[in-house]
């Protein structure tokens, strides 16, 4: 019933039996599992590909119950904020956009350095979504300020999966606000897994130079510096800033985890799962420490109590004294 391929499916959080369904063509349709969908269900034709089109279906019957047209070309990816409140998307036109999904508001989108976005995700917080794509970058976008506030560099190919490691604490348990630090990972098609810290009182850049206003896709009107103090206006997709005006992170970790290109990454409470485009999944124990024994650093990631056959690797810290261990445990294939 579809004109192109689906591209991702999402339940949304704190809304019984509703989820999403994105398409390859810009599309994306919202189903309410509770209704039949044995009512018709046909949408307008979109006119302007370019243009933010949402419409309901006729019936309350039908199922699905709404589409939006969102871009022009894939959405590749749909994440939603923790409570529900929030959906974010990423998309071949390479923009990062993200909605308020109860008003089907758009409340800012950000672009890309290069190409097409392939993946986003929430904070566990909500503050915060991380994506990546074709540029080989992973950038960070804040709600409150509306905007891109740190990027990172490590990988050489697509970056295909993207994630904030909830169940990750400091190593100060109680830091808040400007002192408040977050741990995420990345995987891509270098095969490679990178571990990131972002903390909150070192993104923050010294000197910013006021850069050129472009045109956005809202009114035609100049866009926001990127340093403003305010926030850009709602329903603003904005350009992508200069590298140099945004702060730049490195990775802790950077380890070669499969011999084909990485699809996926989740944290558990337990581990960090790594998969790969051939159907390939592994599981990554954290290090395991007695009561007794000293905090691990923040950059550490050991796996299991099999002896690996990758090389352990390091990589230092800001102060350049901490290692960062991997150990392969057994593996499973799903076909």
């Amino acid at each position: 019933r579809y004109c192109s391929r689906c591209t991702c499916v999402a339940w949304v959080p704190e809304r019984e039996g509703i989820f999403v369904v994105s398409n390859a063509d810009g599309n994306l349709y919202v189903y309410d599992k509770s209704k039949d969908g044995s009512a018709d269900w046909a949408f307008p034709t979109v006119r302007d590909q370019n243009q933010l089109v949402i419409s309901h279906a006729k019936s309350n019957k039908s199922n699905p119950t709404a589409r939006w047209h969102i871009c022009q070309g894939a959405i590749n990816a749909i994440s939603f904020s923790p409570d529900g409140a929030y959906m974010a998307t990423v998309g071949r036109d390479g923009y990062l956009r993200v909605f308020d999904f109860a008003k089907e508001q758009l409340i800012f989108g950000g672009k890309s350095y290069y190409g097409a976005l392939l993946c986003c995700s929430w904070s566990a917080d909500g503050k915060y979504i991380l994506s990546g794509g074709e540029d080989d970058l992973v950038q960070v976008w804040s709600m409150d300020d509306r905007k891109m506030v740190a990027w990172g560099e490590g990988h050489t190919s697509w970056v295909s999966s993207v994630a904030f490691d909830s169940y990750w604490s400091p190593p100060s348990s109680d830091d808040a606000g400007e002192n408040a630090m977050y741990r995420f990972g990345s995987v891509g098609q270098d095969t490679q897994l990178l571990l990131w810290d972002l903390a909150m009182d070192e993104i923050a850049v010294p000197l910013r130079h006021p850069s050129s206003g472009s045109p956005t896709f809202s009114s035609g009107s100049p866009s926001a510096h990127w340093d403003s103090a305010c926030p850009p206006p709602t329903g603003v997709l904005q350009p992508s800033p200069r590298m140099r005006d945004v702060p730049k992170l490195s990775p802790l970790v950077a380890h070669r985890v499969h011999a084909d290109p990485l699809s996926g990454l989740e944290f558990t409470s337990e581990s960090i799962v790594t998969i790969c485009r051939e159907g390939l999944i592994k599981i990554w124990a954290r290090p395991q420490h007695s009561e007794n024994s000293q905090r691990p650093n923040s950059s550490e990631l050991a796996a299991g109590n099999a002896i690996s056959k990758d090389k352990m690797i390091t990589s230092p810290n800001k102060a350049g004294t901490s290692s960062s261990s991997f150990k392969q445990p057994s593996s499973v294939i799903f076909s």
